[in-house]
């Protein structure tokens, strides 16, 4: 997979079998995100932390290109520990479709709105020292 410029964002992937597909897209998340849907009709999935249900960049991250993405929880707030890079290699249980990430992602924009989370003082603890880890990559 080749990345263009600074965006627009170009995504290129060419498989050793030959089939080949291009996206465009403000940023690298939102470019595998239309590939992905592109290659599924192929039956392709392609196997990388932008592809996994449970991942979205950050505003700041989209707005450089999006090549870290956070691992969302539904019980805990993201912290530079739950940082991966894009296209890094994820596992395939954790795998899943453009609708399965967007609903998914509703889920925990609503699971944040959720007034026992400021009363969950694991969520606090984790709040707090988020600074003492570092990103997984």
């Amino acid at each position: 997979m080749l990345v263009d410029g600074d965006g627009p964002w170009l995504l290129r992937l060419a498989s050793p079998a030959g089939i080949e597909s291009t996206s465009t897209g403000d940023d690298v998340f939102e470019a595998l995100r239309i590939m992905r849907t592109d290659v599924s009709s192929k039956e392709i999935v392609i196997y990388c932390n932008g592809s996994r249900v449970d991942v979205r960049p950050s505003g700041l991250s989209a707005s450089h290109g999006a090549w870290m993405v956070y691992v969302l929880h539904m019980w805990r707030p993201p912290t530079v520990r739950d940082l991966v890079p894009i296209f890094g290699q994820a596992s395939a249980n954790r795998i899943g479709s453009v609708a399965e990430q967007d609903a998914y992602w509703m889920r925990h924009l609503k699971n944040r709105k959720n007034w026992l989370n400021f009363i969950n003082p694991v969520w606090w603890i984790y709040f707090f020292t988020a600074s003492w880890g570092k990103p997984k990559w």
